[in-house]
């Protein structure tokens, strides 16, 4: 698992928030994260280093990616993790990748990086791009 850690660039002393987190990701995250690590369930700051989301609609989904960008710092990463496709409909889930790209590419965000999260699980980095970053500093 400390594999995970470099994967999703976990750092000391930042700012994560972990939305709707199945309760065996937040205990494999809890146990691989640095000790300095602040987490927030919830979007309270504006200035997350990292969100980790577990989306489960596709409805709303481009607002939603919005509005996590709102609580993003320029130089964060908001990691969207879904099953993979064998067990998303075990899930309920309701989208596919394409779709979940296709939703935050509607706001300034831009999928640069894909990772293993688990054996049922993958994450898509999306960043701010980099002009839309010169323009919130």
């Amino acid at each position: 698992m400390a594999g995970l850690v470099q994967k999703l660039g976990l750092r000391e002393g930042q700012l994560i928030c972990l939305l709707d987190a199945p309760i065996e990701a937040s205990h494999i995250l809890l146990a691989v994260l640095p000790c300095s690590v602040i987490i927030h369930n919830s979007l309270e700051a504006s200035n997350y280093d990292l969100i980790l989301v577990w989306p489960m609609q596709l409805q709303g989904l481009a607002q939603f990616f919005a509005r996590l960008q709102a609580h993003l710092q320029p130089a964060g990463a908001i990691w969207a993790i879904m099953p993979k496709q064998k067990f998303a409909r075990q899930r309920g889930i309701d989208y596919s990748w394409n779709q979940l790209q296709a939703a935050a590419l509607t706001t300034d965000l831009v999928d640069n990086k894909t990772a293993s999260f688990n054996e049922q699980d993958y994450a898509t980095r999306f960043v701010i791009r980099k002009l839309s970053r010169a323009k919130a500093l």
